[in-house]
């Protein structure tokens, strides 16, 4: 096949229609405001009603449990069918061979170094918004997200330096945002602002602030957390650490007493392993009970990690508790 030949079926896989490709792949989506976003559940990972998005405009994907997204019905194919970059073309393009047979990854290694360096900028670019969302944000206080916490959620304790208000601009609303990153503890049992953020958190509020905006996408996650969590409280000389899914419920073990983090969203607990200190004698994990046993795998999975931990000499193995959500 000549390169003439090759560039002609990769822009003609490129012209595919992003909405039918993912619901060739069981996607069920449905139409969100007039941004041409379409949301709903992750083919790949099955995880929530509106996790997974493509933007019919901008040509752009992504599903934020997964951590993955891209451009194009090129990457949409590689990502919902497990497949390299020449697979995808083939897909897309009904080729059954080319050059009269399949030809390997190994045998256009452009187009896959091509694509791993745009997969990067990608990612990139989530990074970098997040980081810019952080930089906007206000302090909690006197916000609609103090209102939201003490009336709504019921939390009077003092909000950490973790979450802040983000103000409504354009078509967004008011938001909670919480930031991913390593524990800033500037005084004993007193976390600063984080000094790098590339993720966050956002909860949608209504303007007032006196609940939080109850839809399919009023919580979601802009760029991959990379193992980090929403640091709610420091690590005392207790030594023990609470883990939850949501920041409201981190906020009420930081108001019990105990050092907790949020993972954000179940998928993101088992990750959390590679930030948990090692001088540990207890982890609490609060889990959910899902019908999709998503929860209750990823917390299985955090134990696994965490058991294979060493133990040192004299030391007690760590102790991991599971606790049952409570709502």
């Amino acid at each position: 096949m000549s390169r003439d030949e090759w560039n002609a079926l990769v822009e003609e896989a490129r012209a595919s229609d992003m909405l039918k490709l993912a619901a060739a792949h069981g996607a069920q989506l449905t139409r969100y405001g007039h941004s041409g976003e379409y949301v709903g559940p992750c083919p790949v990972c099955g995880t929530g009603r509106d996790r997974f998005s493509i933007n019919t405009e901008k040509r752009f994907f992504n599903c934020r449990v997964c951590g993955k997204g891209g451009h194009g019905p090129v990457d949409l194919e590689m990502f919902l069918g497990g497949c390299d970059f020449v697979e995808a073309i083939k897909r897309l393009t009904n080729a059954t061979s080319l050059s009269r047979q399949r030809l390997p990854a190994a045998k256009n290694p452009e187009a896959a170094a091509a694509h791993e360096r745009e997969r990067e900028r990608d990612e990139q670019e989530q990074h970098e918004t997040a980081s810019w969302l952080w930089a906007q944000r206000r302090p909690a206080v006197g916000s609609p997200v103090e209102r939201y916490l003490r009336e709504c959620r019921k939390y009077f304790g003092v909000i950490p330096l973790t979450i802040a208000y983000l103000p409504a601009r354009g078509e967004h609303p008011h938001a909670m945002i919480g930031a991913f990153a390593l524990p800033n503890e500037i005084d004993p049992g007193e976390l600063g602002a984080p000094l790098t953020v590339r993720s966050v958190h956002l909860t949608k509020l209504l303007a007032d602030g006196s609940d939080r905006i109850r839809e399919e996408n009023g919580k979601i996650i802009v760029a991959r957390p990379l193992g980090l969590p929403i640091a709610i409280s420091s690590i005392t000389d207790g030594l023990s650490l609470a883990i939850t899914e949501g920041i409201e419920d981190a906020l009420a073990y930081r108001a019990a007493g105990f050092a907790a983090w949020a993972a954000g969203s179940a998928p993101f607990i088992p990750a959390l392993a590679e930030s948990i200190p090692d001088y540990l004698t207890t982890v609490i994990v609060e889990q959910h009970n899902d019908p999709d046993q998503k929860a209750q795998r990823a917390v299985a999975r955090l134990k696994e990690l965490l058991r294979e931990r060493q133990v040192r000499n004299n030391e007690r193995p760590l102790e991991i508790i599971v606790r049952e959500a409570t709502a």
